[in-house]
């Protein structure tokens, strides 16, 4: 059994300053602002300059993995390009969410006001990444798109990611209801 603090051999609080807490909100702020320039970078594909008629990237996003040429191609591209954006979207805006929620608990308080909204925010948009992922999938078979051999598409739903956000609603009544009694036994005393 770990208590608060026994962790690795040694002591270091899970909650609180100087603790596992406030280390993970620093790793994430950082991972956000990485993925910032990700999220920049794939909006703006479509407008870059004309000299730059090959632009290439891998999409590994969900049901989908898949190597092309953005501007050599038919619409289906456009497609990808879309679901690869809302993607790198909604794992940014995951990103954000997690670290509005570590921030009050690497300061030492658990049960945050805004906890609950976070979390249930952040289960929509998992789900909701997930669901368009889908759905972009699906809209690729429908036009037709030939891969190429070794690469394959399939509008599968990430079932994984949905369970997930659901989860995380799940995971926001609690800290919804543990935040209640913290502030009734607040009351109490």
């Amino acid at each position: 059994m770990i208590h608060n603090g026994a962790l690795l051999g040694g002591y270091m609080n899970l909650i609180g300053p100087k603790s596992i807490a406030s280390k993970l909100h620093l790793a994430v702020k950082i991972l956000f602002f990485l993925a910032i320039p990700g999220v920049l970078l794939m909006a703006i594909v479509p407008i870059l300059p004309s000299s730059w008629h090959y632009v290439s990237f891998d999409v590994k996003s969900g049901p989908l993995e898949f190597s092309f040429d953005m501007f050599r191609g038919t619409e289906a591209r456009w497609w990808i390009w879309a679901m690869e954006l809302v993607s790198r979207l909604c794992h940014a805006v995951v990103l954000y969410l997690l670290m509005r929620i570590l921030e009050p608990a690497g300061a030492g308080e658990l049960f945050h006001p805004k906890t609950p909204n976070l979390l249930r925010i952040m289960g929509c948009a998992v789900v909701a990444g997930s669901l368009l992922r889908t759905v972009f999938c699906a809209e690729l078979l429908w036009l037709g798109l030939r891969p190429e051999p070794g690469v394959w598409i399939s509008w599968a739903i990430d079932f994984d990611a949905i369970f997930m956000g659901i989860l995380l609603v799940v995971l926001a009544e609690v800290f919804r209801r543990g935040y209640a009694l913290r502030t009734e036994s607040e009351l109490t005393v």
